[in-house]
């Protein structure tokens, strides 16, 4: 069984800190066998870890972007996709690209696409994150039932900005495997699931406020 913390922000995200190396380093020693850098709207992060990713700790590089109607994670890309597009012409892209779209913290205020537009993806979305290190769990377990509502596969990853908190929360999957198109045909095949911990309140309450005032500093522009 391995864990791949599938959602982590480094400093290539305008509101991240921290490097690839950093963050590996503190996966490795939580016990992780791998993960997606996803930063804001770039895949530099995640192409950046790909060239010195190690035989033994998977790197799946991946980019968060901004779409009209919320985010969405794309795994498995090595190009940018241009943010500020529907999601369904979105999660096209990523396909084209040869990529796997996964919706993240679903009900997020500010940045999540709402169950509505979900519905209108749901055809070629494989898996949801339904654990989220930075949502309260009341909000998780909304998500996993959701996921099993529309019989799809299901993420977990911290959404970290700081290395220390990568890795508290995970995907779950079923192989041995550290191959890349293995984990990518499991995540594809909706046989993955997440689980972890929700990080402190202090955390969140920083992170939140951080989030609205670069929100008002962007002219009220979404990450």
């Amino acid at each position: 069984m391995l864990k791949l913390d599938l959602h982590i922000h480094s400093q290539y995200s305008e509101d991240g800190v921290g490097t690839h190396l950093e963050i590996s380093k503190i996966l490795k020693k939580k016990g992780l066998n791998g993960m997606a850098i996803t930063d804001h709207n770039t895949v530099e992060g995640g192409l950046s870890a790909l060239k010195v990713a190690s035989k033994d700790f998977v790197v799946i590089p991946g980019i968060e972007i901004s779409t009209k109607d919320g985010h969405i994670i794309a795994l498995n890309v090595k190009e940018n996709i241009p943010r500020s597009l529907t999601v369904e012409e979105t999660v096209e892209k990523i396909i084209d690209m040869g990529g796997i779209p996964i919706v993240p913290h679903l009900y997020r205020s500010l940045s999540g696409i709402k169950e509505k537009k979900l519905k209108k993806i749901i055809k070629k979305v494989p898996a949801i994150e339904v654990f989220n290190s930075c949502s309260v769990l009341q909000t998780n377990l909304k998500t996993m039932k959701i996921a099993k509502k529309f019989n799809l596969g299901g993420t977990g990853g911290s959404d970290s900005h700081i290395p220390s908190f990568a890795g508290e929360a995970y995907t779950i999957i079923d192989i041995n495997s550290l191959n890349i198109d293995s984990i990518i045909s499991s995540i594809e095949k909706k046989k993955t699931w997440g689980e972890g911990k929700t990080l402190d309140l202090n955390y969140r309450r920083d992170r939140m406020i951080k989030s609205v005032k670069q929100f008002f500093k962007r002219g009220f522009k979404r990450i």
